[in-house]
């Protein structure tokens, strides 16, 4: 008994003595170091992103679809309503290397103003040394006084982000205040003592529970000491399973690589371990001053340019162009880094792979979803990352169209391609597949010629997507679809039918092909449809009444006491389909718009119409936008956070994962649709 007591009670109280020692005399000194980095590499990711938006405007420019006075137009706009964090006030902003204002969101008496002599209550010329540091190194950090956000009158520390955007002269930046590190530090140091005090009040308590749970507590260790041993084995699967080239060595030892990176540098698994990284990566000039490689540096929990380029050298002494990600990684207290390799194209070929490749469109799309997911995990707002998506999947689609027509040539006509659901609402998440048809003017001569043509080009389309990164549509509603690529007379036909016909199927479709709106602007074709499914649906208001009839069927999964109706998967606890409830405020609103002729397509344009139209309450418009920002704002962060711990995204959550005030604000929105529910069974009842 003796014994078991010093192995259990002694280890006990020094742990707690250990834990009290780390906690404040090693990990509350590091943590606003730690925090800081945190910071430092959001507002950096953040940054990169905004850049993106003017280079893609620039390239519009480039190509000749905008002058440079409209792509900077459209480039401001854009960057003037990206915000993030928990209130959606943190912003972004431009100036330009005179350094004079173009954007800035709260300081709008700034913009079009010189700012050389603009300087923090500490007489630093803020924006002067901005400039500098872009002059000198692209981009980089300055630390300054600047107002709170929107509150003029809290002037704090500062650190920003900044980075030049050459073709243009600008830079564009965002910042963190570092008065929220300290108060993060203040939470955690708080909620620490409280835990170690409240360790100290129960010890004795547990005594009791460590003696009679020692020998299950050494079963567990082995059974953690077997799962540790396999973890670098799970890391080496994780790579040879990742579709991108990487490579990777962990305390030291030999090289890893996976399939597609000893594709690229020629080795066999056996010669690529024997190598030494110094003999595949070429310093660059950095590194030769420095006198210190990247990895090395990483591995050191040092900061070091974790994304930069660089050549390899492959087994015949060819060297390759590449772009290298570097990430940290530990297994059993072994330090080693993981790096991503992007293959780069030759100079020359940059510009015209910008405009005239499939394989660029998917590289460029790549990383989008990470990105978003980042935003997500920053608090960013659900429905404006979702328009980002959109606005991201716009522009894939134009670009797939102008890509296809380049590889088909001509079409025989003009035509339009109608982007349906999510997509036709900009309400795109991160787990989106393919939605679109084409329809073209009526011909009366060469009609198969044209719609050969047509086919082609939305087979070619859809197979551009799919390797962009928006998978084939399950349902096979792509325009490479004879049903999905019709003419004007013919999509009039099809919409009458289901209208009229009644049929389930026929409504069922209705659902996706009744959200649709033009990619290309061409010839007002989606107009003169949208004329045609008003005038139907008033001629035939039984329709209507099927439609709400089927909303009427969904049951919002809560139980008769306030319970939540899970659905239990094999070896899975109970979940509910975060998409299936989404998707039943989707449908109200559509029918409501669809009554009353509106032509919007996005869920919260057709509230504000609604609204404006009188044609709801405002009290109702409320709260059916709060439940659609709050599950939206569930689905993202859900799908965010499988992406980024490298899981397929999917729908699933699991109302146990989210937090008390979550949960409760789940069931007001499930009662709520209940509700809404009731008032569409009363004012349809009986058909």
């Amino acid at each position: 008994m003796k014994r078991l007591v010093v192995r259990t009670i002694l280890p006990a109280f020094l742990a707690i003595g250990l834990f009290s020692g780390v906690v404040f005399f090693s990990f509350l000194p590091s943590l606003k170091s730690a925090v800081m980095d945190q910071k430092r590499l959001m507002i950096r990711e953040l940054t990169e992103s905004s850049w993106n938006v003017l280079a893609r405007f620039e390239a519009e420019n480039s190509a000749g679809r905008l002058t440079l006075q409209e792509a900077q137009a459209a480039a401001v706009e854009q960057v003037r309503i990206l915000h993030y964090g928990q209130e959606g006030k943190d912003y972004f902003w431009i100036n330009d290397m005179e350094p004079r204002m173009i954007l800035h969101p709260y300081r709008t008496d700034l913009e079009g103003e010189s700012l050389s002599t603009f300087a923090d209550p500490h007489g630093k010329l803020i924006f002067v040394e901005m400039a500098e540091v872009v002059k000198r190194d692209g981009a980089g950090y300055v630390n300054y006084m600047w107002q709170w956000k929107d509150d003029p009158d809290r002037i704090v520390p500062k650190l920003s982000y900044v980075k030049g955007f050459s073709p243009w002269g600008w830079i564009i930046g965002t910042g963190v205040y570092t008065d929220d590190v300290d108060n993060e530090i203040a939470i955690v140091t708080s909620r620490l003592q409280a835990a170690a005090l409240l360790i100290l009040a129960i010890v004795s308590a547990l005594m009791f529970i460590l003696l009679r749970t020692s020998f299950q507590a050494e079963r567990g260790r082995l059974r953690a000491t077997v799962a540790l041993r396999g973890s670098e084995e799970k890391y080496r699967s994780l790579v040879e399973s990742a579709g991108e080239s990487i490579f990777m060595s962990i305390g030291g030892d030999e090289l890893f690589a996976n399939a597609s990176m000893l594709k690229m540098v020629g080795y066999t698994h056996v010669e690529f371990a024997a190598l030494d990284v110094a003999d595949l990566v070429r310093p660059t000039a950095a590194e030769l001053e420095s006198g210190r490689r990247s990895w090395q540096t990483v591995m050191d929990g040092m900061t070091a340019p974790t994304r930069y380029e660089t050549e390899l050298i492959d087994r015949d002494g060819r060297t390759i162009r590449a772009m290298i990600t570097l990430s940290r990684i530990a297994v059993q207290k072994r330090v080693g880094f993981m790096a991503v390799v992007t293959r780069l194209a030759k100079p020359r070929e940059i510009d015209l792979m910008a405009t005239e490749t499939a394989e660029d469109l998917a590289a460029v799309n790549r990383h989008m979803a990470t990105m978003a997911s980042l935003m997500m995990s920053h608090d960013a707002e659900a429905v404006k990352v979702s328009r980002i998506l959109s606005a991201n999947a716009d522009a894939a689609v134009r670009k797939g169209i102008e890509l296809a027509v380049a590889e088909l040539g001509p079409p025989p006509l003009p035509f339009e391609v109608m982007l349906l659901g999510s997509l036709g609402r900009t309400e795109v998440s991160l787990l989106a597949d393919q939605d679109h048809a084409i329809i073209y003017p009526d011909v009366e001569d060469g009609l198969t010629v044209v719609q050969e043509y047509f086919l082609g080009l939305g087979t070619r389309l859809s197979e551009i997507l799919d390797a962009a990164g928006y998978p084939f549509c399950p349902g096979g509603i792509m325009s490479g679809e004879p049903r999905c690529c019709q003419s004007l007379s013919g999509w009039r036909r099809t919409f009458s039918g289901w209208i009229h016909t009644l049929e389930a199927e026929d409504l069922l479709q209705t659902k996706i092909f009744f959200d649709f709106r033009g990619s290309l602007d061409e010839m007002n074709l989606t107009g003169k449809l949208w004329d045609h499914l008003r005038m139907e649906i008033a001629s035939q208001p039984r329709f209507l009444h099927l439609m709400a009839r089927s909303i009427l069927i969904y049951e919002p999964p809560l139980k008769l006491f306030g319970g939540f109706a899970l659905e239990e998967r094999e070896g899975d606890r109970g979940t509910f389909d975060v998409k299936g409830v989404l998707a039943q405020i989707v449908d109200l609103v559509r029918l409501r718009a669809l009554q009353h002729g509106i032509i919007f397509t996005g869920t919260l344009d057709r509230l504000e119409a609604l609204s404006a139209g009188g044609h709801l309450r405002a009290e109702t418009v409320r709260d059916i936008t709060e439940a659609f920002h709050f599950l939206m704002g569930l689905r993202m962060k859900h799908q965010a956070r499988r992406i980024l711990d490298r899981l397929e995204p999917d729908n699933r959550i699991d109302p146990e994962t989210l937090d008390t005030t979550a949960r409760k604000q789940l069931k007001t929105v499930f009662t709520n649709l209940k509700a809404w529910q009731a008032a569409l069974d009363h004012e349809f009842k009986g058909v």
